[in-house]
């Protein structure tokens, strides 16, 4: 294995890097938003109270709002990626990410598989809404990881392209 100093895929690791952190930085919280939508969408629909979802689709929407403006300049910037520090970590965060996401998505379908099985008879239609909630933060989670995943794996591709364009 290469140093980092000396390994050519460095600064294309860094550009993936970069592009991960500014898709990061909106994303997550439009998950937040995304699971604050559905939990106001089921709450609707059964006739309850959607408040607790509209303030959480308010909050991810301004807070996805600001990650994408704080990274404006990193996602249009012509300046070359800083190389990547530890191009190890980086191989094992590729190596991983696939079964990190299968496993949350397993814990999750399992958590919400309990929830459904424990909650009391007459108190399930009051839990829909969070349930939602519950189903759709992990699944925005996943899509997440995956797409980072796929940014680092492809890094090298996806900065050749950005350099042709630059």
């Amino acid at each position: 294995m290469m140093g980092t100093a000396t390994d050519p895929r460095a600064t294309a690791f860094g550009f993936g890097q970069r592009r991960s952190w500014v898709f990061s930085a909106w994303w997550y919280p439009a998950v937040l938003a995304m699971a604050g939508a559905v939990h106001a969408g089921l709450a609707a629909s059964l006739g309850q109270s959607a408040e607790i979802g509209i303030v959480m689709a308010i909050l991810g929407i301004v807070f996805a709002a600001f990650g994408w403006v704080f990274t404006a300049a990193p996602r249009f910037t012509r300046k070359p990626p800083k190389p990547a520090s530890d191009i190890p970590r980086v191989e094992q965060g590729i190596r991983i990410t696939p079964g990190m996401i299968r496993t949350m998505l397993i814990a999750s379908a399992l958590g919400v598989g309990a929830l459904v099985l424990l909650i009391p008879v007459g108190g399930s239609v009051e839990a829909v809404p969070l349930l939602g909630m519950l189903v759709a933060v992990p699944l925005g989670v996943a899509g997440g990881l995956a797409y980072t995943g796929w940014l680092m794996k492809n890094s090298a591709a996806i900065y050749s392209r950005w350099l042709d364009r630059r």
